[in-house]
C-alpha cells in the first residue's frame, strides 16, 4: 500500500513519547487559528525535522481541508500517526490540544 512517503521521509520511525514532546511544545507556543497551526506544522515537520516531505505534507493538508472539523487537529493527528502509529497519533492530538484545554478550564 502506497503512503505517499518517499525514502527520504521514513514512516513510523519515531516513538509516541517523541511525538508527544514535540506536539506539547507546539501546543504551548503556537497561537492563531488552524491555518496558522498548519504553517507551524510545515516549518517544524517538513523544514526542520524532515519527518515528512513537502508532497506528503501537502497531500495531508488537502485531505484534512476536505474533511469536516478543524484541519490543524487532523493534520497534527495524521503526522503523529505517520511518525509513530496509533499511539503517535494520540500523542500528537493530546500534546497539541491539552494546553488549550487546560487554559480554558483555568
Amino acid at each position: 500500500m502506497e503512503t505517499g512517503m518517499t525514502s527520504s521521509s521514513p514512516a513510523r520511525s519515531g516513538t509516541a513519547p517523541e511525538v508527544l514532546a514535540v506536539f506539547l511544545r507546539l501546543g504551548v507556543t503556537c497561537f492563531g487559528g488552524p491555518i496558522a497551526h498548519i504553517g507551524y506544522f510545515r516549518r517544524e515537520f517538513v523544514e526542520r525535522r524532515r519527518w515528512l516531505d513537502d508532497e506528503t505534507f501537502t497531500d495531508l493538508v488537502g485531505l484534512c481541508q476536505f474533511l469536516p472539523g478543524p484541519a490543524s487537529s487532523q493534520v497534527g493527528f495524521s503526522i503523529g500517526l505517520l511518525r509513530a502509529g496509533w499511539l503517535g497519533g494520540l500523542a500528537a492530538w493530546c500534546g497539541f490540544t491539552l494546553p488549550s484545554v487546560l487554559l480554558l478550564l483555568a
